[in-house]
This record gives structure tokens, C-alpha cells and sequence, in this order.
């Protein structure tokens, strides 16, 4: 079942990529510090694809075609949100006062905040037609909460070698059921302790994607509040067989996930995961500077949270 080979390939994924202490294949030289060697990636089935998330929604191969339809920007540009959220600018450390603490513009720090500042204004109240008060609504996807089945799967947070950091999950958005079916899709925001660089991809970024995607293939059925609230008082192992038996997504292949990835100094970008068979393609938007309000891509960023899933007919 092709099914079957998907998630036991996820499942050996993650596990090799995240279990152990030890972290060989992920670099500790200065310039390239917490990036996944290349030749550990194309050794375990990983493609990277450069991805131009500013023109075009779709690839010319069918294998790294993206699984998602973005919002048209007119609406995050024509509708944005009601009142002022506050945001940070980043102080570079030759404009810093002497005795300003530096630890306080950690990459940690500067990513979490700008990871929160871009939850609050893509979810932010608008005036939107249809009488819509949120692009939530308009768009018809939600964030998932307690007591949905995936949280019961999925780490929030995990260790980022070489330098002891952490990457951060902050939100996850699903689109609404369709004809009453669940769709796999969803979209995720984490920060990421170390600064990222173009064409490369940081251990914490993969850890976030490996996470998400085997706990989307591990996700139980439930089809009311009732069963989902049950699975939080299952032991580990009964868990473990009650999603074996019956998984929320049986015959899915590909797990689309969007990652919306926040970096150091205070830096963004967009990544595209799906499983091929046993291949896991990710494709990786340019780096966007969110040092300064007035220049982070929010409408662009938002236009993809807020993505349809293409979803094949």
C-alpha cells in the first residue's frame, strides 16, 4: 500500500533525523553553523528546490508542483488589520548603546518576537467583504487547538544543535473539512535560534517539518469532541495501536505542510514540505528581512498562510 511506504518512510525519517544526542551531520563551522550537510540530506532521500514564492504558485515538474494555491494578495493588501499592533525593530549591534544587553537581541529573542508579531497581524480583526471579520473566516481555515487529535502527536518545542537553542512552534493553521472530509494540509509557524542562510536549511527547520509531517501521519480519527478528548487520557502505547488501526488521513501520500520559519538576526522565509513515495521534497523560499516593519513581506506571508490546498482530482 502506497500509503503504508509513505508513513513508514516519515516514521524512519524522523526518527534518524531527530532521535539520539548526537548531531554529526549538522555543521558547526562559522558561516554555515546549524545547517544540515548537503550529503546528509541527498543520502536520506531529501531534495531541496529553490522556490519563487512572489510569482508563481505552481512548478513546471509535477513532483515539486506545490500543493497549495496562496490568497490573492489584493485582499491582505486591500484589508488590513483594524488598530496598530506593536512591533520591534531590529537594532543592529554597531547602533546599540553601550550598555544595552546584547542577550536581549539574541536570534532566539528577535525570531520569537517576530514569529508573534506576524501571528497577531495575519489573524488580526479586518473589515472584510461578506461581512467577514477576520481572514479566518473569509478563507475558511482555523487554528488548531486543544482538543484536536494532532496535539496529541506533536512536540511544541525541540533542541536546536550545535549551539543548546530551541526551535518554537507558535501556531498551526487546517483548513475547514470539505464535503465532510478532513484534509492533511497545514501550515505552521516556528522560530529558530541561529541565523539561516540562502540555499541551505538550518536542523531546526528539518526537526519542525519531520515533526509535523509524522505527527500528521500518526493523527487518530475522531469524529466528535467526545472521542478527540479521549485520546489525551490514552497511555502512549494504546495511542500508538488506536492510530495504527484507524488514521485520520488512511490513504494520504503527501502531507503538505507550509513552514513559515523565523530566523535570527530577524529574518523570515517560506518552506514547502511533501512526501514523494520515499522522497521528502522541500522547497525553500529566498530569505525576507523582517528587521523593520515597513519593509517585512506581510502581505506576501500572509497571502500564503492563507492558501487554499490544491488538491488533486
Amino acid at each position: 500500500m502506497a500509503g503504508n511506504v509513505t508513513r513508514e518512510q516519515v516514521r524512519w525519517l524522523y526518527e534518524v533525523v531527530t532521535g539520539g544526542k548526537d548531531k554529526p551531520f549538522v555543521s558547526s563551522e562559522p558561516g554555515s553553523e546549524g545547517d544540515v550537510l548537503a550529503s546528509y540530506l541527498s543520502g536520506h532521500g531529501i531534495t531541496l528546490v529553490p522556490w519563487e514564492i512572489e510569482t508563481s504558485s505552481v512548478d513546471s515538474s509535477s513532483v515539486t508542483s506545490v500543493p497549495f494555491t496562496p490568497l490573492p494578495r489584493s485582499i491582505s493588501h486591500n484589508y488590513h488589520p483594524q488598530g496598530n499592533i506593536p512591533f520591534t525593530d531590529y537594532i543592529p549591534p554597531a547602533d546599540r548603546s553601550d550598555t544595552e544587553d546584547g542577550r536581549w537581541w539574541s536570534a532566539q529573542i528577535c525570531s520569537g518576537e517576530a514569529v508573534r508579531f506576524f501571528y497577531k497581524w495575519a489573524l488580526a480583526r479586518r473589515s472584510l467583504p461578506r461581512r467577514h471579520s477576520s481572514l479566518l473566516d473569509f478563507c475558511g481555515v482555523h487554528t488548531v487547538t486543544l482538543p484536536n487529535p494532532f496535539l496529541r502527536c506533536c512536540p511544541r518545542v525541540g533542541w536546536c544543535p550545535p549551539s543548546g537553542g530551541r526551535w518554537d512552534i507558535c501556531f498551526f493553521l487546517e483548513p475547514e473539512k470539505q464535503n465532510t472530509s478532513p484534509l492533511p494540509h497545514i501550515a505552521v509557524a516556528a522560530s529558530q535560534p541561529m541565523n539561516a542562510r540562502d540555499n541551505s536549511i538550518l536542523y531546526g527547520e528539518l526537526a519542525v517539518i519531520l515533526t509535523v509531517i509524522n505527527s500528521r501521519a500518526k493523527q487518530p480519527k475522531a469524529e466528535n469532541e467526545e472521542e478527540m478528548k479521549s485520546l489525551f487520557d490514552m497511555e502512549e502505547e494504546e495511542l500508538e495501536e488506536t492510530s495504527r488501526k484507524s488514521p485520520a488521513f488512511p490513504n494520504e501520500q503527501k502531507f503538505p505542510l507550509l513552514l513559515f520559519s523565523f530566523v535570527g538576526p530577524q529574518h523570515a522565509r517560506i518552506l514547502c514540505a511533501s512526501m514523494n513515495q520515499r522522497q521528502l521534497i522541500i522547497r525553500m523560499s529566498k530569505l525576507y528581512s523582517f528587521e523593520r516593519k515597513e519593509e517585512a513581506p506581510l502581505e506576501l506571508f500572509t497571502s500564503w498562510l492563507f492558501s487554499r490546498p490544491a488538491v488533486e482530482t
